[in-house]
């Protein structure tokens, strides 16, 4: 008797029990509960309790007895461990494994404690679990059964990939031979041990892929347990992928399988992963019920890992809503009951979670001390995700809470405490080989940079995470694509398969007709690649209309789509001997409808009518058909549509005509759906791109007077900088040593004079009014193509972009005069007049030397000037230019780095001073 066994020897077992009577009955009554166990609980224990009075009445043979006892036992403690009974199925299962030991039955031993371990993972007990896996592997050892042996050994790497994907991938490599065909009941474990280790590594499309097959294999050989497991898993690996939608539509699967057999465990599995589900849809009302129902059905194992991974999914989704207390609450307990599972990654997990909820309800000492025993987890466990995640705590820690943070014997202030974790979590994300550093990290040490005022390190991390922003963006594409893919080859082996099982029935009822049957297998084969190859919804319909015609009597042709509000069929194409048919919709409870009798049942129907019959629907304008075939397009559970032939000839659509449209309707229901998902996938990335150029002026602009902020000139000046600098280089080469042309960049800083007064005098919405109104001064002096820039408070910078610098002088006197000569108007007619201050230079600085001095040293001799006017009374204009400044390196400790200093030290006398040795040092270079 084997450990499972396929569907196919399921039929041929009741086939044979509805021949027999009596005690004949117990040669196939035992082997056939024993393969319902998982398929068909109930009846399995039925039959075990038939067999069992049954061996009451035929006990000659004591082992025989007994070994069949025995395995009654296991069969009533599988149900019994499915149902959520653990403590009768432990004490059942004790009971085998007694029984199979005494008869020395290595198998039946291996069998029992097989299932033990499935008992004490539910249980919570994880040494237990894995004791009882590498016993069960050591008695199929001894038994000599290769297969149960592969079975118990690829659920032992299951176990293992989840804690060490890299050395369970060499084991696996070692163990199972990648180019060779096992046995579906081995597939089940095997491929989804393969499909963990391929998540972990991220190869999330070989991910999906393996735990749909493993959940296929699962089904085949009654493993529903498992099945429902290898769904969820599927969905996890295509949430990572960020196909919501389908990671959804694979926990509801798992969920309504879980559902149907009222078995509590791997229901509460299937809500946890449902539940998440729907917390990355932000459906969070949804997926709070959904983890809150998980919980209440593991009330008796409370001790299980489900039950723990169910608290932190709770604890995640309260981090999500605003709810800290109650995330911190969810953190500790799951923390609490994860301790005893060895899953040191997920406690670290656990213990993030608690500091981040520390850190939002303001008690950053307790933050501290969480985070800080996260860290020291992931070190230990050499996890560089989970210690970049931490260290992302640590600095939004650092930055929220601005206190001491002690290091060692320095004390570092809060912001560039932020920094140094910041810094830190860069580094290891650059260690990771492929890895796409975060573009919202990469903004944050942005950030940090401009709060120390180190603007050129803030333009270089902007533009880090403007690329990592569009390879982002790539990557989701790429993703998004990867799924629809795996999905294609789903549906598109599901339409394989029915098919092929239609073919076969075929075949069994016409064997006269093999060699047309194989004939027409081969060209559908080719249709079904030609149709599903298309992603644009008409040119599906068009094909699948051509080869219908080819190969069905079908002088009517029509396809209706399910509308999004799921009551009506939207009648999209028809062909009527070549002539098409009008768009209409049809109620989905339209009483006489076929297309909608076959969407409402789900099944096709074939109609043969007597000319002239009464009571049916015809569709205006369309002749009287004798035969109609009406098929649903399906995509799983989905209803897409309704596919229909017409003829107006009489029993023309049998058998064969039947299968070859079940056959093109499911090559068509994945061609359609593909087609949704490309249109879906376009429409998305189409939004992702406005909202990220949304996004981006946001960050650029300054929210009270619209205009520009400093990220846009650090993100922007390069281009302007690099455009003067060959314009100045061509001019050198053509030796045009005489007056700069209009390619200048001409940077002024002006300064509302006495602004603090308004603020002081009138408050600040008085000063805001200035402020715009100062915006529009600005505005009215310069050109959209300059560069106005909101410095800080009443301050502004003007970029005067291809501009020639001899005019500088007359453009700030023209600032002035602007500001100057009108009010400002205020609330309640207030009027007030106030002037400004400018200073200004030009770039490049030194006509020989242009790369000499940097665009920002160049602003911060506009602000020199701007001191200076500031210094000797305000309202006024000064620009700074190469004729005024010294050269050598006193002049640059003096002046460069210091300019306030030196005006302060009489700035003209020191300028004058150093005129000399300017000119002699620009004649030696």
């Amino acid at each position: 008797m084997d450990l499972y066994a396929l569907d196919d020897e399921i039929f041929t077992l009741e086939a044979e029990l509805s021949l027999l009577d009596g005690t004949p009955r117990l040669a196939v009554l035992i082997p056939l509960a024993w393969h319902l166990r998982q398929r068909h609980c109930q009846r399995a224990f039925k039959l075990a309790t038939e067999a069992s009075s049954l061996l009451e009445k035929a006990k000659n043979d004591e082992t025989w007895y007994s070994r069949n006892m025995a395995r009654i036992d296991l069969i009533k403690a599988e149900t019994q461990w499915l149902h959520g009974e653990l403590d009768l199925a432990e004490k059942n299962v004790g009971n085998a494994i007694t029984q199979f030991n005494a008869l020395h039955d290595f198998s039946g031993a291996g069998d029992s404690y097989f299932l033990a371990s499935s008992i004490y993972r539910d249980l919570g007990d994880i040494a237990k679990r894995d004791d009882s896996l590498s016993t069960a592997i050591t008695h199929y050892q001894r038994a000599g059964d290769t297969v149960r042996h592969q079975i118990a050994l690829a659920r032992s790497l299951h176990n293992s990939a989840i804690r060490d994907p890299k050395q369970t991938s060499i084991q696996l490599s070692a163990a199972f031979d990648e180019h060779h065909s096992f046995p579906s009941a081995v597939t089940a474990w095997l491929d989804s041990a393969r499909a963990i280790v391929a998540n972990k590594i991220g190869d999330l499309g070989e991910s999906c892929r393996l735990h749909i097959q493993a959940h296929r294999a699962a089904f085949e050989t009654g493993q529903i347990r498992q099945a429902i497991l290898t769904a969820t898993n599927a969905g996890d690996s295509f949430a990572t992928l960020g196909d919501l939608d389908a990671a959804l539509e694979w926990d509801e699967i798992a969920l309504a399988t879980a559902r149907s057999n009222e078995w509590p465990s791997a229901l509460a599995i299937a809500l946890l992963q449902t539940g998440n589900a729907l917390r990355l849809l932000e459906r969070h009302s949804d997926a709070k019920e959904k983890l809150i129902e998980a919980l209440a059905i593991q009330e008796k194992i409370s001790g299980s890992r489900t039950y723990a991974h169910t608290l932190a999914y709770l604890g995640d989704l309260s981090l999500d809503v605003g709810e800290n207390e109650e995330a911190l609450n969810y953190f500790r307990f799951a923390a609490d009951k994860i301790a005893v599972h060895n899953e040191p990654i997920f406690l670290s997990d656990c213990w993030r979670g608690q500091a981040i909820a520390y850190c939002r309800l303001s008690r950053p000492e307790e933050a501290e001390q969480q985070i800080e025993q996260a860290l020291k987890i992931a070190r230990e466990q050499n996890n560089l995700d989970e210690q970049i995640k931490c260290l992302r705590v640590y600095a939004e820690l650092a930055k929220s809470h601005a206190y001491p943070w002690q290091t060692g014997a320095d004390v570092i202030d809060a912001p560039n405490h932020s920094l140094r974790y910041q810094l830190q979590a860069l580094a290891l994300c650059s260690s990771i080989k492929g890895i796409n550093i975060p573009a919202d990290l990469l903004d944050e040490i942005a950030d940090s940079y401009v709060q120390i005022n180190d603007y050129q390190q803030a333009f270089h991390y902007t533009r880090l995470a403007a690329k990592s922003k569009e390879n982002r963006r790539l990557n989701e594409a790429r993703n998004r694509a990867t799924a629809m893919q795996v999905k294609y080859d789903n549906e598109r082996h599901r339409a394989d398969a029915e098919y092929h099982r239609q073919i076969a029935r075929t075949e069994a009822e016409r064997a006269a007709s093999l060699q047309d049957s194989s004939n027409t297998l081969e060209t559908l084969g080719l249709i079904g690649r030609e149709i599903t190859a298309n992603l644009n919804a008409e040119a599906v319909f068009e094909s699948l209309h051509r080869h219908v015609n080819d190969l069905l009597d079908a002088s009517s042709f029509g396809i209706s789509l399910l509308e999004p509000n799921g009551a009506e069929l939207n009648f999209v194409f028809g062909i009527e001997n070549g002539e098409a048919i009008a768009s209409f919709l049809t109620p989905l409870e339209h009483p006489i409808s076929s297309f909608a009798r076959c969407a409402r049942e789900r099944t096709e129907i074939v109609l043969e009518r007597e000319p002239g019959t009464p009571g049916r629907f015809i569709i205006p304008g369309t002749m009287e058909t004798l035969s109609l075939l009406y098929m649903p397009l399906m995509i799983g559970e989905r209803l897409l549509g309704v596919m229909s032939i017409q003829s107006p000839r009489q029993h023309v659509y049998g058998e064969r005509e039947r299968s070859i449209l079940r056959t093109l309707a499911a090559y068509g229901a994945i061609a359609l759906d593909n087609a949704s998902a490309y249109r879906q996938l376009q429409a998305t990335l189409s939004a992702l791109r406005e909202t990220q150029h949304q996004l981006e002026e946001v960050s650029i602009t300054d929210p009270l007077t619209g205009l520009r902020n400093r990220r846009f000139l650090l993100q922007n000046i390069e281009r302007d900088v690099a455009r003067a600098l060959r314009a100045y280089e061509d001019r050198l080469e053509q030796e045009t040593h005489a007056d700069p042309a209009d390619e200048d960049l001409v940077f002024f800083m002006v300064d509302l004079d006495h602004f603090k007064s308004v603020n002081d005098t009138y408050g600040h919405a008085c000063g805001d009014m200035v402020l715009t109104q100062m915006r529009d001064r600005l505005q009215s002096v310069f050109r959209e193509s300059d560069y106005l820039i909101r410095w800080g408070g009443e301050e502004f910078l003007v970029v005067a972009r291809a501009c020639n610098r001899k005019d500088a002088a007359s453009v700030a006197e023209r600032i002035r005069a602007v500001v100057a000569e009108k009010s400002f108007k205020l609330l309640n007619d207030i009027e007030v007049l106030r002037t400004c201050s400018v200073g200004f230079a030009s770039f490049p600085f030194l006509p020989h030397q242009p790369h000499l001095l940097t665009w920002a040293q160049v602003v911060n001799f506009a602000d020199q000037g701007l001191y200076m006017v500031k210094k000797s009374g305000r309202n006024a204009c000064i620009g700074i230019s190469h004729t005024d400044l010294p050269q050598g390196e006193d002049f640059y400790n003096r002046v460069m780095r210091n300019p306030k200093q030196a005006a302060q030290a009489q700035h003209i006398q020191l300028l004058t001073d150093y005129q000399a040795e300017l000119n002699e040092a620009i004649q030696a270079s």
